[in-house]
C-alpha cells in the first residue's frame, strides 16, 4: 500500500496557526458581548442583534470574498480579515453605548466574512485530495482550540481586569495572526483570471448549494445558542458561561479529525447524517433539563455533533467543484453559515419575548432533523474530486 501523501507541510501548519489566532481573538469576546450589552441596558432584541448584525455583515461579504480569492488570490483577503478583527477589538474600548457596539459589530463582521473564506480555500488547495476531510478536521481543530481557551479566559479577564483590557488582549491576539499570515508563501494567479470583471455567476456556486443548505440547518440553532447561552448558563447556576464553550470545544476536538478521516474513507453522508441527529438531541437536552449540569451535557453532545458534521460538509463542498471555483464555492458555503447564525440569533431574540428559553431551545432541536433528512441527497457521485 502506498504511503499517504504528506498533510502537515509548513504552509498548512502556518494557516492553521493563523486560524487559531483569528478565532481566539473572536472567542475571547464572544461570550462577553451579551453580558456587556445587557449591562448597558440592552433589550433581548438588541442582544440578538449583537450576534445577528455581525453575521449579516459577514454573510454579505462572503460571495465577493470568494470572487476576489479566485481572481486575485487569497493573501489580501486573509490580511484584510485579520486586520479588521484587530481594529474592531480595539474599537470596543471606546464604545460607550449599545448603538456604538452595534456599529462596531457590523465592522467586526466584515473580518469574519473575509478571513475564514480565504483560509478554507488555502486548506482545500494544500490538502491531498485523499486526505481532504482529515485536513478540514485539523483546520477545524485550530478553530476549536481558540474556542477551548477563549470564552473562559475572556470571561475571567473581563471579571478581574475589566472589559477594556479584554478588548486590548483580543486585538493583540489578532496582531499575532497578521504576523502568521506574513509567513505564508505567495501564490500567483493565472493572467487570464486577473483582470476579469465580476459577474453574478461569479458570486454563487450551484454545486455548493446542497452542502450550504445542510450547513444552514446546523447553524440556525447555533445562532440562538451563541446569543443566549451566556444568560441561560448564568441563570442556571453556571458561574463562568465560558465553561459551556470550553466543554463544547473539547468535544469538538475529540471527534473532529477522526470524523474528517472517516468521511474520507466511508463517505460524507456517513458522518453528516448522524451529526445532524446528535445536534437535534443536544438542543432537546438543553431544553428539557435545568441546572448547570444539563447545560454542560448539552454542550458536550452538541460538540460531538458539530465536530462531526462541519468538516464533512466543508470537504463535501470542496469535492463538488474544480479548484478554480473553490473561492466561489466557499463563499456560497459560508454565506449559509452566516445566514444560519443571523437567522437563529435574531429569531431567538424575537421568540424569547413571547416564550421562555426552554421552548426556544426545543424549537431549535427540530431544525437539524430537517438537515438529517436532506443529507441523504448529499452524495458525491465519485467521492473527493482529484486536483491536477
Amino acid at each position: 500500500m502506498p504511503a499517504d501523501p504528506p498533510l502537515f507541510t509548513r504552509p498548512f501548519v502556518v494557516i492553521c496557526l493563523a486560524t487559531f489566532f483569528f478565532y481566539l481573538s473572536f472567542y475571547l469576546i464572544l461570550p462577553v458581548m451579551p453580558l456587556y450589552v445587557a449591562g448597558m441596558g440592552g433589550t433581548p432584541t438588541q442582544l440578538g442583534l449583537i450576534i445577528g448584525l455581525f453575521a449579516f455583515m459577514a454573510m454579505v461579504l462572503r460571495p465577493p470574498a470568494g470572487w476576489i480569492i479566485d481572481t486575485r488570490g487569497y493573501r489580501l483577503v486573509l490580511l484584510a480579515g485579520m486586520a479588521i478583527f484587530m481594529l474592531a477589538s480595539l474599537g470596543y474600548t471606546i464604545a460607550r453605548s449599545v448603538d456604538g457596539v452595534l456599529a462596531l459589530r457590523l465592522f467586526h463582521g466584515m473580518g469574519m466574512g473575509l478571513f475564514p473564506t480565504a483560509a478554507t480555500v488555502v486548506v482545500a488547495e494544500m490538502a491531498p485530495p485523499a486526505r481532504r476531510g482529515e485536513a478540514m478536521g485539523w483546520f477545524g481543530i485550530a478553530n476549536s482550540a481558540g474556542l477551548v481557551i477563549g470564552p473562559a479566559a475572556g470571561m475571567a479577564l473581563a471579571a478581574r481586569m475589566g472589559f477594556p483590557v479584554l478588548f486590548l488582549v483580543a486585538g493583540g491576539v489578532a496582531a499575532l495572526g497578521l504576523a502568521s499570515i506574513a509567513m505564508l508563501p505567495r501564490v500567483g494567479i493565472p493572467p487570464e483570471k486577473r483582470g476579469r470583471a465580476i459577474r453574478w455567476r461569479d458570486l454563487f456556486s450551484r454545486a455548493a448549494v446542497l452542502p450550504s443548505v445542510l450547513l444552514l440547518f446546523l447553524y440556525i440553532p447555533y445562532g440562538g445558542m451563541v446569543a443566549f447561552i451566556p444568560i441561560i448558563g448564568t441563570g442556571r447556576g453556571l458561574e463562568n458561561p465560558g465553561t459551556f464553550y470550553a466543554v463544547f470545544a473539547l468535544a469538538v476536538l475529540l471527534v473532529r479529525a477522526k470524523a474528517g478521516h472517516l468521511s474520507d474513507r466511508r463517505g460524507r453522508v456517513f458522518v453528516i447524517l448522524p451529526g445532524m441527529l446528535v445536534a437535534s438531541l443536544a438542543f432537546a437536552v438543553l431544553g428539557l433539563t435545568s441546572g448547570s449540569r444539563g447545560v454542560l451535557l448539552g454542550a458536550a453532545i452538541y460538540g460531538v455533533a458539530f465536530g462531526s458534521a462541519q468538516p464533512a460538509l466543508m470537504a463535501l463542498t470542496a469535492d463538488r467543484v474544480p479548484p478554480e471555483e473553490r473561492g466561489k464555492a466557499m463563499g456560497t458555503f459560508y454565506t449559509a453559515w452566516e445566514l444560519g447564525i443571523m437567522t437563529g440569533a435574531v429569531g431567538s431574540g424575537l421568540l424569547v419575548q413571547v416564550a421562555d428559553f426552554p421552548l426556544m431551545l426545543l424549537a431549535s432541536s427540530a431544525i437539524p432533523l430537517a438537515g438529517a433528512l436532506l443529507s441523504l441527497k448529499a452524495r458525491s457521485p465519485s467521492g473527493p474530486r482529484p486536483t491536477t
